[in-house]
């Protein structure tokens, strides 16, 4: 048995035992088999309506009650609000605390079953490390870098939950884990129409040329493989452009 399986079957084994394990189809619309993976210019998928109304609903309300404390536009962070990002980039961002609450819609995405869901969509090897954030861009954001999110995160064995997964990413001071799935899900945004922007544009390896843009509409899943050619960026907006991001994570040494 390859590492790739025997981490999955170690995975399924702890989800299986632990109180704080879920049925994904009791938050999502989707499963393995309805889910198709477009290989160029790098493995990604778009799955709209990805979650049940309920679900959704519940998300949004998060998001909300994040966004009725202000926006900080310090670079230091108001840590407790959207905060400004400390690069030239424009826009919000907020970490929320990791949980696995059972009356928390957030404690989907640290749980292992969203974990496996998609290390087994792309057939890529992932540890328990990930990384959560909420994005908010006002009206007005400039375009942002193209980039590839494959780049290494620290986390401290210390922010470990009861389920195995660690959480969130800290700046120094521990092991090195790289970045090797991202997901962007739209939440929370006005109705989009064509000009409106915000989309997400995904790139050829060139940098330059946009293949597509994925438009912010609501409920709307993009998922992709990251490595040294997933190039996307953040298109200027008219009109306010939120979503939800996350990454899995695996150590470097076994890439």
């Amino acid at each position: 048995m390859g590492t790739e399986s025997k981490f999955l079957t170690n995975l399924k084994k702890l989800a299986l035992s632990t109180k704080e394990s879920i049925d994904l189809s009791d938050f999502t619309n989707y499963t393995e088999k309805n889910i198709h993976i477009t290989k160029e210019p790098f493995p990604h998928f778009i799955a709209e309506n990805f979650f049940k109304p309920e679900i959704y609903d519940a998300l949004c309300k998060e998001f909300n009650a994040v966004m009725e404390r202000g926006l900080s536009n310090s670079k230091g962070g108001d840590f407790n609000k959207f905060h400004a990002f400390d690069i030239d980039y424009d826009g919000y961002l907020y970490v929320p605390a990791p949980t696995l609450a059972r009356d928390n819609p957030l404690r989907l995405f640290y749980s292992l079953e969203w974990n496996m869901f998609f290390s087994k969509l792309f057939r890529q090897f992932t540890s328990f490390e990930t990384s959560f954030v909420l994005h908010h861009h006002p009206p007005g954001d400039r375009t942002g870098f193209v980039h590839h999110d494959f780049s290494d995160k620290r986390f401290h064995e210390r922010s470990v939950l009861l389920n195995g997964v660690i959480a969130p990413e800290i700046k120094t001071g521990a092991a090195a884990r790289r970045r090797v799935i991202s997901l962007l899900i739209y939440i929370n945004n006005p109705v989009w129409q064509e000009g409106d922007g915000g989309e997400t544009a995904i790139y050829a390896a060139d940098k330059t040329i946009v293949i597509k843009k994925i438009p912010p509409i609501n409920n709307t899943l993009f998922a992709f493989q990251t490595s040294p050619v997933s190039f996307h960026a953040f298109q200027a907006n008219k009109k306010d452009r939120n979503c939800l991001v996350q990454w899995f994570h695996m150590p470097p040494e076994l890439l």
